[in-house]
C-alpha cells in the first residue's frame, strides 16, 4: 500500500508542476496547510476525500490519473484544458472563444 501512496503524491505533484503552480499557492487553492500538501507530495501522506476532489480540481486534473494511473493519459492537455473550460462562466466561455477564433484567423 506504500507504493500506492508514493505514487499519489507524484502524481500530484507532478500535475502541479505541469500547471505552474508552487505548493503555497496550490495548498491555499485547496483550502490546505502548505505542510500538509508537502506531506501529500513527499511523505505518502493520503488525505480525505474532500481534499482529493479539491486537488484534482484545482489543478484540473482527470480522476483516472489518480485511481487508474497504469492507463496512459491521452492529450493530457487536451483534457486539462477541457476541465478548465468546465469550470469557466459563460462570459469566459466567450471570451475564450473569441481568443482562440482570433488566434486561428491569424494562422
Amino acid at each position: 500500500m506504500r507504493d500506492e501512496h508514493v505514487q499519489f503524491g507524484s502524481i500530484i505533484k507532478n500535475a502541479r508542476l505541469d500547471y505552474g503552480l508552487t505548493q503555497e499557492q496550490l495548498s491555499e487553492r485547496a483550502g490546505i496547510t502548505c505542510r500538509y500538501l508537502i506531506a501529500i507530495e513527499n511523505e505518502g501522506k493520503i488525505p480525505k476525500y474532500s481534499v482529493i476532489y479539491r486537488l484534482i480540481h484545482e489543478l484540473h486534473i482527470s480522476a483516472d490519473c489518480i485511481f487508474y494511473p497504469e492507463q496512459p493519459q491521452h492529450d493530457s492537455e487536451r483534457t486539462q484544458l477541457t476541465h478548465i473550460l468546465e469550470s469557466c462562466t459563460e462570459r469566459d466561455i466567450h471570451i475564450i472563444l473569441c481568443a482562440v477564433k482570433a488566434m486561428l484567423d491569424e494562422l
